[in-house]
């Protein structure tokens, strides 16, 4: 069986990448977060994963956009971006993702990327190969 993972990020279109709440990320732009976020999902599906890309708002429009994708879909990975995560103010936001997660894919792992930019090494932690699902 092929993984699957659904990757939840900030849209890069609603950032203020220099907020000092994303100064802490030196050399972040739209455009190189956008080519990230973009190259990630080719990388993952090159690489034989099944991924939706999944990007979003701030606050309960960003909740909502990922609760919809979420319900619609089957995930074994839940990836959540860093801008989501590590941004003070979007800690309600990050809550409510994980435990829209928790609730509509109980058996997944999560995933989380140690920059701004993801990587497909992140998901390569728990699924070191597109067909390492484990038994739930």
């Amino acid at each position: 069986m092929t993984v699957t993972a659904i990757q939840i990020g900030l849209d890069p279109d609603v950032i203020d990448v220099t907020s000092p709440d994303f100064a802490r990320f030196p050399g972040l732009t739209r455009e190189k977060l956008r080519a990230a976020n973009d190259d990630n999902v080719a990388g993952l599906r090159a690489a034989g994963y099944l991924v939706d890309n999944c990007l979003i708002p701030f606050g309960e429009a960003g909740t909502a956009k990922a609760l919809e994708q979420l319900e619609a879909g089957s995930y074994d990975a839940v990836l959540i971006g860093a801008g989501i995560r590590l941004v003070a103010g979007n800690t309600l936001l990050f809550e409510s993702i994980v435990n829209a997660a928790h609730v509509t894919q109980p058996g997944c792992r999560f995933v989380f990327n140690k920059d701004a930019v993801p990587t497909p090494d992140d998901i390569r932690r728990w699924y070191p190969s597109p067909e390492a699902v484990p038994a739930r």
